[in-house]
């Protein structure tokens, strides 16, 4: 059965109590005050809520008295059972009015937070799962195809993973017509398994500027597919300037590469060199994208060629490797890459 929390009680009243010049007391189905304009009162029993609850029905209550003061007390109902009770004090008819309206308040907030509850419940489900599916040691049994059906995903079928990463808040309405997950609190992962679903979902993405965009190969596992577009979204976030979009297919070699040096602790890459130096990341990204073009890479930075200069000497002088060397340059490469966690 749904439950009053006390957050959720003083919240209503410091809200209610802005725009009602009574105190206002809301109490648990024990008639213990959870929430309070006197906050003195905040946990005591309430013994005209403890008449309403027994009475299950509204209580005046007509003057002061030792435990109570004047007022009116409304239980609340929610599935034809009482969840607490809402008090505000004062003269009966002046408060009657403030009761209902209060009432009909917290009423409205449970039957938010029951829905909001709903949500995330299905929403953990189904991340509890995606969870399954990304697992490498996961083995497709029929109740795993059965379950990944009512997601609109067929895992006896070849598959190809989109994972969009939102530089602000996640919008899930731009992938509403496929199916999706939510693998961290800024991404979101589509399983595309019809080649024109793809092409659809990839101009739909087109138009949003605030994000980055990973594409698998088709694999026959969602986890290898999952593997392949984070890897892939390290390159394209560690190495391309003012690129939003890659796929794996393109970076394949570099990707692996870069993912198997860390896994086997070669990181002595010491990829936080760089970390706290906008500037001169960006200016590395430049400098390849350019493919080692000096007067190219300067005119995209809008500096002046002894400036790009000075900033690969820094760049020298700060990680020990020379950008115009090219096995320096590429183990810069992996500093880029592998600073992207």
């Amino acid at each position: 059965m749904y439950e009053l929390t006390p957050k959720q009680a003083q919240k209503i009243v410091n809200k209610m109590m802005k725009d009602i010049p009574y105190n206002i007391n809301i109490m648990d189905k024990t008639g213990i005050i959870i929430g309070s304009g006197n906050k003195e009162r905040i946990g005591t029993l309430h013994h005209g809520a403890v008449a309403a609850i027994k009475q299950k029905r509204i209580v005046p209550i007509e003057k002061d008295e030792e435990f109570v003061k004047k007022g009116i007390n409304l239980p609340i109902e929610w599935n034809k059972s009482i969840l607490g009770v809402v008090g505000i004090s004062g003269e009966i008819k002046e408060t009657s009015p403030f009761g209902k309206l209060v009432k009909s308040t917290v009423l409205l907030l449970i039957e938010q937070s029951i829905a909001s509850e709903k949500e995330n419940r299905r929403k953990n489900v189904k991340q509890e799962f995606f969870n399954l599916l990304i697992d490498s040691n996961t083995i497709y049994t029929k109740d795993l195809i059965d379950q990944a059906s009512s997601y609109n995903v067929q895992l006896n079928k070849p598959s190809q993973l989109v994972y969009i990463e939102f530089q602000k808040n996640v919008d899930e309405t731009i992938v509403k017509d496929f199916p999706f997950f939510q693998p961290y609190q800024t991404t979101l992962c589509v399983v595309v398994q019809e080649p024109n679903n793809m092409e659809e979902l990839l101009e739909n993405l087109a138009k949003y500027q605030d994000i980055f965009i990973s594409v698998s190969k088709i694999n026959d596992k969602i986890a290898d597919g999952f593997l392949q577009t984070k890897l892939a979204l390290k390159v394209l976030k560690g190495l391309f300037l003012h690129q939003k979009i890659i796929f794996y297919a393109d970076c394949e070699f570099i990707a692996d590469l870069s993912y198997s040096l860390q896994k086997i602790k070669k990181t002595a890459l010491q990829s936080d060199l760089l970390e706290t130096n906008d500037e001169l990341i960006k200016t590395l990204q430049a400098y390849l994208n350019c493919n080692m073009n000096m007067n190219e890479t300067a005119s995209q930075l809008i500096v002046h060629r002894n400036t790009l200069n000075y900033r690969l000497n820094r760049i020298h002088k700060i990680t020990g490797k020379d950008p115009k060397n090219i096995l320096d340059l590429v183990e810069l490469i992996f500093m880029l890459i592998n600073r992207i966690k």
